[in-house]
Parts: C-alpha cells; sequence; structure tokens
C-alpha cells in the first residue's frame, strides 16, 4: 500500500513538471459602456399677459372679419370648365387649375357593378353647370359622392364618396372664418345628402336635409383659431355611398383684423412667448390721482424648477413741463415725480380669475413702492398666474373680502403733466444649487 502511494505521487509531480513548462491560458471577460453623456442643463422662461384693466375696463380683443380677403382658391367651382352635354363632368385629382386636392373617402368598396368593375386609382370629383338647379354662385358647383367613369359610361349608383380640401396659409394664434353654402340633392333623402366639414382632419361641422325638386343652397360658417402656419380646410361627402350626394358651392375664408381696446389708454394681451420690444404691460397717458389697474400674467418655467423675479427697473420720470397746480404745489422741475406715487399688490392668482380672492397668497403687501420685487418658486412645465394691481395714490386691500381700494388724494397736483416709464423684467434662475438665492438682491 506503502508503495504503490509513492508511485502515484510520483507520477503526479511528473505531469505537474510537465504542465509548469507549457503557455497558461486564462479565461477573461471585458464590459465597455460607450456613449457616455453630460449635457449642461438649461432654463427657458416664457411669459404670457392673460388679462389687463384700467378704472375697472377691461382689455378686449376687438376682431373685424376681413372679407376682402379670401385664403380658398376656385371656391366656386368654375375651373375646369364643363364641356359635356350632359352639362356634368368628373375632373381627377391634379386637373390643371382645379386647385382642390381630391381624395376617395376610406372605408368604400373599390369594386362594383356585375360584372365587376375596379374604382380609377385617380380620385374624382364631380363638377355640375346648373343641370339640378342653379348653382350658388357663378354656373358651377361640387357634388361629393362622385362617380367612376363620366356621363358616358352607363354605371350607376357605384361608390364614390370623396373629400377636397386645400391648405391655406395662417398665422398660429389668429382667428379665421370659413363660409360655404351646402345644398342637398334634389329628390334625395336626408340620408344620403350629408355633409362633413374638417379643419386639419378634425371634423367641425355636419349637414344633412332632404332634397326638392330643385337646389336648394344654405350658407354655414365655422370659425376656428389656428395652430399653425398653414391650415387644411377639408370637406368630405358622407351617408350611403351610391354616386347620389350632397352640393357644395361659394367656399371662402377670411381671416379676422384684431385691435386690443381698453378705455383710457392702449393695451396688448399674449399667450406664452419669448418678450419682444413691443409687449408692454401698461400705456396710459391721462393718469389722475385715484386711477388704479390690474394686469395678470403668467410664468412657465422649462427644463428645470426656478426662482422667478419680477422687477420693475430703468424707471426714467420726465416733469414734461410746469402747469401752474405743479408750481402751487411745490414742483420745481426735472425729474418728474410721478413713479414715486405708484402703488402695487401683488398676488398668485391660483383661482384664474383675474381678481384677488380671499385666501389666495399674497407676493408683495399692499402699497408696496414701484420698485418692490416680486418673486415665487416655479415648478418646470407649470404655469403659475400672477396678478399686479397699481394705484396712483395710497393703496389698500382687505384681505377677508378680497376688496383692492385705491385713494389719489395724497398725489395732489405734483405730478400732472409727468411722464414716466419703466421696463419690468421677469427673471427665472433654476433652483438646484442655488440654495442663496435672493430676488431683492438681484440687480437687473
Amino acid at each position: 500500500m506503502t508503495k504503490k502511494l509513492i508511485i502515484s505521487l510520483s507520477i503526479i509531480g511528473a505531469i505537474a513538471a510537465v504542465v509548469g513548462g507549457a503557455t497558461v491560458a486564462y479565461l477573461n471577460d471585458t464590459e465597455t459602456s460607450t456613449g457616455n453623456i453630460l449635457t449642461a442643463g438649461t432654463m427657458d422662461l416664457q411669459v404670457d399677459h392673460k388679462f389687463a384693466s384700467y378704472n375697472g375696463n377691461p382689455c378686449t380683443n376687438d376682431c373685424v372679419e376681413d372679407t376682402g380677403t379670401n385664403l380658398i382658391q376656385n371656391g366656386s367651382f368654375e375651373v375646369p370648365e364643363v364641356i359635356n352635354n350632359a352639362k356634368w363632368e368628373i375632373f381627377p385629382d391634379g386637373t390643371s387649375g382645379l386647385v382642390w386636392r381630391v381624395a376617395w373617402e376610406p372605408g368604400q368598396p373599390t369594386t362594383y357593378g356585375d360584372p365587376p368593375r375596379t374604382r380609377p386609382e385617380a380620385s374624382l370629383v364631380e363638377y355640375h353647370e346648373n343641370v339640378m338647379g342653379l348653382a350658388q354662385e357663378g354656373d358651377q358647383y361640387a357634388e361629393l359622392d362622385s362617380d367612376w367613369f363620366g356621363p358616358q359610361d352607363p354605371l350607376n349608383g357605384e361608390p364614390a364618396l370623396i373629400n377636397i380640401s386645400q391648405d391655406v396659409n395662417t398665422v398660429s394664434g389668429n382667428q379665421y372664418r370659413i363660409h360655404y353654402w351646402y345644398s342637398p340633392r334634389p329628390n334625395v333623402l336626408a340620408a344620403n345628402n350629408v355633409l362633413k366639414v374638417r379643419v386639419n382632419g378634425n371634423e367641425v361641422a355636419s349637414h344633412s336635409a332632404d332634397g326638392g325638386g330643385t337646389t336648394s343652397w344654405t350658407e354655414y360658417t365655422y370659425t376656428f383659431v389656428a395652430t399653425g402656419s398653414t391650415t387644411k380646410i377639408e370637406f368630405a361627402g358622407a351617408g350611403p355611398a351610391d354616386s347620389l350626394g350632397t352640393f357644395l358651392d361659394n367656399v371662402s375664408v377670411h381671416p379676422f383684423n384684431c385691435t386690443y381696446q381698453i378705455v383710457g389708454g392702449t393695451c396688448t394681451l399674449w399667450d406664452l412667448k419669448d418678450l419682444g420690444a413691443s409687449d408692454y404691460f401698461w400705456h396710459y397717458d391721462d393718469v389722475k390721482p385715484g386711477d388704479y389697474g390690474v394686469n395678470v400674467i403668467s410664468l412657465h418655467a422649462y427644463n428645470n424648477d426656478a426662482y422667478a423675479c419680477l422687477i420693475t427697473h430703468n424707471i426714467v420720470d420726465q416733469d414734461n413741463g410746469i402747469v401752474d397746480p405743479e408750481q402751487a404745489a411745490g414742483d420745481t422741475g426735472e425729474p418728474g415725480d410721478l413713479s414715486q406715487f405708484i402703488k402695487i399688490f401683488a398676488w398668485e392668482d391660483s383661482t384664474q380669475n383675474n381678481s384677488y380672492d380671499a385666501g389666495e397668497p399674497v407676493l408683495l403687501p399692499a402699497n408696496t413702492p414701484l420698485t418692490g420685487k416680486v418673486h415665487f418658486p416655479l415648478t418646470e412645465s407649470h404655469t403659475k398666474y400672477v396678478g399686479i394691481a397699481w394705484c396712483a395714490g395710497d393703496q389698500s386691500v382687505d384681505l377677508g373680502t378680497g376688496v383692492i381700494s385705491c385713494d389719489g388724494s395724497s398725489m395732489g397736483n405734483i405730478a400732472q403733466t409727468d411722464i414716466m416709464t419703466a421696463d419690468l423684467t421677469a427673471y427665472a434662475e433654476q433652483q438646484r444649487n442655488n440654495g442663496g438665492f435672493s430676488c431683492p438682491d438681484l440687480q437687473p
């Protein structure tokens, strides 16, 4: 037993010696994370001017429709001209002068008849030349349950509902009005005479009526606010797809010309945006003791939580000449005296009702000088509404009832004819790593 054990140990030793002289292979693994990025953060602040009033009169947007400007082309369907003796004709999408884009309404069969015939690939709009009654304008109108092969072909009742559309140039945020005239097809029930109206693909109106013995035109309108630089205006036939459908004529789209108006001055309102040189909150040229106003603005911080400040600065007083009452009150000339009499109160308009309500957070107490700085936190991608009430005189607020009062008796005559200009800056700075931020210490 002992001898065998010694021999075995010798063999193991020999093997170990052989292995020790060979190249050693190692098992290993490598994992690499690529494309690591550090990007500096951003802080973007936008401001709107939601509401303004002066002596109780609100700033209003007075809009008048510009009926002399029509953004639709070929709205009366006079091009191309119907030349067929049947007084009706079909025109494929893309026909010269047609302007309207034509498309088959989805969900219809593409074969019809016995034996079955296949719908043309090109979508087709049908024009009538006073064939079933007079056009509303000119001598042609469109039918929106069209035809596959035209008046010389015997096929009838084929599924040929279409939509027609135009993209018109618009300005985002501006108001426009569509005008269009609808007639049911004569001697056809309302179920077949369905007209759908769409703006940017969204259905905004639908009409249907029984047809009488001839065309019977009714005008409809729809007003919309543009959301982009172009807006798609679309009309579609609906109901049974059987080549017997509704008529459309005299389509137009007019812009509105809008001006902001306020009693006693001028005003502007705007949606969230970066402010420009013409964006002002106050412009009143006959301010008297006891005059007052309210402005509600909103601030929206993008990308980061922020601290926000509203700062009135660059205040310039001009005496603008001295009249006798000013001189009697002790006015000795430049600079003017108006800004010292303007007092402000600021609050968070949580209810968004453009007035101070009891319990809403106060951001600046009543009767604060114009140079007072309003400060508050902003949460990323959340809008905060801030109300600012100003007074030419002494201001007070009843926090229990929310009533804001302005007493101009202390202002007297010394500021007559004076002019004051000022800048109002909205400033935002990210909250993270800025625990020591102080709005009162901030210099614009």
